[in-house]
């Protein structure tokens, strides 16, 4: 077990922490998880729901989907030190931050595709190569194989077949004529002939084989494969776990063959456990062969790896009615805002929060300003880290109120989700339409919207910068039979300053009470006829909203 660095106290005789030890800390507190340099913050600040932490710990090969805020980063590095802690190996690439030049030659698109592959495998394969020799060092492996693998370096490749054209061609000329002439001088006529053959005959002979297909690219590895299997296979660990942080941060377009990579040398072996953490909508898994034909570059998704855990979907803290939810959403945040407090108040010195603290007392105003925070954070928790810090700064020396929630809110809405689609317009107007027609309009906060129509590329850039939140997919009723719709709801800070006027959301979808659209979202119940009507006419149309985009920016 890894010691950590900060001191055992006996907590017993401790007493709480002052209103103004609490608004300090906040300000003090890692809002990135990567940040961290304690490897015993990570585990102590992490909120150990039960079954995130068992889909994290679980043996397949998967994927740990989220948005970016939502804790994935976290959750890595997580199950990185819980692992670390059991005796096994854990290689921890951060693809924005340990290949070094993943904005540069990765992403340069004048390169061939091939070269900027090949460049990708060799930088991660050379990451985990060193983990292992330094394993090997220390006793723990087969050195020999980590060797062997090295010397085999120049096998890894991505090579592509591209159209070739062949011209043959050949050219004569011959050339003929006649010239005579006649004249007159002192002593008689004359009469001249002279003669000349000029032929000309041109001939083009000319033959052009093309031979086009389409353009094929395929990774090869030779012996390294084998090398790296044996080394791996050799390692006294019961399990080796390659974590995969920021994989959306890479090309989509070079995605498939780093999935190809760990397919061909890692996915064979049972002790090799693969968990990549991406943004849904950013990613790629593999590449079709052209021929139409079974083959592919990448891995399938469902077969080969799994989509264990989806943070989105685990912070919307799903329930059968709003006071379930709530009380679910308050006491998740309570507990992250308590762990991240206690980590800061320990290494400063101070008395911690303990089980008999009220938080929602010593921090915040009342109850309310707590649920406004939860509400506010939209369940992302890196919002709610930067929106209760913002909240103490605002609130003096003071205990934080609705108000200073309210107002930290809006902040952090304009200074960073809002100036993040500054340079995409048509993103930018799409979201003034949707604010204008479903809050100014309906009084509402929450729209019904196709689910092939949330594929939009502009809805996938509203939910990706958290504009826009995803709370219920795959919902349908009765007045439109096999229709599926995603529920989505626009961001606190888009509205927050509409509170207090005439343009108010009344309620999340407009003509139902919340218990009972809570009910109709999470539980298998029946929902009156009239209610279902009210929800559709919640329904946005987005066809039209492009229509007017196009209209106001051909």
């Amino acid at each position: 077990m890894r010691a950590s660095r900060h001191p055992v106290r006996d907590l017993s005789t401790t007493t709480a922490p002052t209103t103004l030890d609490l608004l300090a800390a906040l300000q003090e507190i890692q809002k990135r998880a990567e940040r961290m340099q304690d490897d015993a913050d990570v585990l102590n600040t992490y909120v150990e729901a039960p079954s995130l932490v068992n889909a994290l710990g679980a043996a397949d090969n998967g994927i740990v989907y989220g948005r970016r805020g939502t804790g994935k980063t976290h959750a890595l590095r997580y199950l990185a030190e819980r692992e670390r802690n059991k005796g096994n190996l854990v290689v921890y690439i951060d693809m924005s931050q340990d290949l070094g030049s993943t904005e540069g030659l990765y992403s340069d698109r004048s390169l061939p595709v091939a070269e900027r592959a090949t460049r990708l495998l060799v930088d991660v394969l050379a990451l985990v190569h060193d983990q292992l020799m330094a394993e090997a060092f220390e006793g723990r492996g087969d050195l020999a194989a980590v060797e062997k693998a090295l010397e085999h370096w120049s096998q890894v490749i991505v090579s592509e077949d591209v159209e070739r054209e062949d011209e043959i061609s050949a050219q004569t000329s011959q050339t003929a004529g006649v010239s005579g002439g006649a004249g007159l001088t002192p002593t008689g006529p004359t009469l001249s002939l002279s003669g000349q053959s000029s032929t000309s005959t041109t001939n083009n002979i000319g033959s052009t084989i093309r031979r086009s297909g389409p353009l094929r690219l395929r990774v090869h590895f030779g012996a390294v494969a084998e090398y790296m299997r044996q080394a791996v296979n050799a390692h006294p660990a019961n399990r080796i776990w390659l974590l995969f942080d920021e994989w959306s941060g890479i090309s989509s377009t070079l995605q498939p063959y780093l999935a190809e990579m760990l397919r061909r040398i890692f996915f064979a072996s049972p002790k090799v456990t693969v968990r990549i953490a991406a943004i849904p909508h950013r990613t790629s898994w593999r590449i079709l062969d052209d021929d139409n034909s079974n083959d592919y570059v990448g891995l399938e998704t469902g077969a080969e790896l799994f989509a264990l855990l989806d943070l989105d979907e685990f912070v919307v803290f799903p329930a059968r009615n709003r006071r379930e939810q709530t009380n679910r959403a308050t006491d998740f945040f309570r507990v992250l805002l308590t762990r991240h407090l206690n980590a800061i108040l320990t290494e400063n010195g101070k008395p911690t929060l303990q089980p008999g603290h009220d938080l929602s007392t010593l921090l915040f105003t009342q109850i309310t300003a707590l649920q406004e925070l939860v509400r506010a954070a939209e369940g992302v928790p890196r919002d709610a880290l930067q929106i209760v810090a913002r909240a103490a700064l605002r609130s003096g020396d003071s205990r934080i109120s609705t108000d200073h929630v309210r107002t930290a809110a809006a902040q952090v809405y304009q200074t960073t989700k809002a100036a993040l689609i500054n340079g995409a317009p048509r993103a930018r107007r799409l979201l003034e339409i949707i604010i204008d027609e479903v809050i100014s309009e309906k009084k509402a906060r929450a729209f019904l919207l196709r689910q092939d129509a949330s594929e939009n590329p502009l809805i996938q850039q509203l939910v990706d910068e958290r504009l826009l939140h995803i709370i219920k997919k795959g919902y349908s009723h009765k007045d439109e039979p096999g229709a599926r719709f995603d529920v989505l709801q626009i961001d606190y800070g888009c509205y927050v300053h509409m509170l207090a006027t005439n343009s108010a959301p009344q309620t999340t979808v407009p003509g139902v009470e919340e218990d009972v659209m809570m009910e109709a979202l999470y539980g298998n119940v029946d929902v009156p006829e009239d209610d279902y009507r009210a929800i559709r006419r919640a329904e946005l149309d987005l066809d039209s909203k492009l229509a007017q985009i196009e209209h106001e920016m051909p």
